[in-house]
């Protein structure tokens, strides 16, 4: 029953760690995150109010992405001294866990919260082009 808790754990983190390099990627942290920004400033043809305003938004979502980043490392780093120490699915255990996956899914809203930002502060044309990236991001990362 241990055993199987600790699979279980294991597995969960992993499955989260994916997720987080989903986000990630998307985000403006990685080489695919770098690209898509790339693609954007490069393909949408922004007119110069368009590049400083999404500078700005990007600038603000990287503050918070190194934030939960950090706390993503304190929280795997938690799980893994309680594992070691406790060797079983304990309260410290768990309550690491929860840490961790309560910042990946706050790093995974801002990732989608900095991704609309930055959208509407496109044309319509702009904005399908956008989408059409987003599409080709989310493809590339299965």
């Amino acid at each position: 029953m241990i055993r199987s808790g600790l699979v279980a754990a294991v597995l969960g983190l992993a499955g989260g760690l994916i997720g987080v390099w989903i986000g990630i990627g998307l985000g403006s942290g990685g080489q695919e995150g770098d690209n898509f920004h790339a693609l954007v400033h490069e393909e949408l043809e922004l007119d110069a109010e368009q590049d400083t305003r999404i500078d700005e938004i990007e600038a603000r979502f990287a503050a918070i992405r190194d934030a939960k980043e950090a706390e993503l490392r304190e929280a795997r780093e938690a799980i893994g001294e309680a594992l070691l120490r406790d060797k079983a699915l304990s309260e410290d255990v768990t309550a690491a866990t929860a840490r961790y996956h309560d910042a990946m899914v706050e790093l995974q809203l801002a990732t989608l919260d900095h991704l609309l930002a930055m959208r509407a502060e496109l044309s319509p044309e702009q904005a399908q082009e956008f989408d059409d990236i987003l599409g080709r991001a989310f493809d590339d990362q299965g």
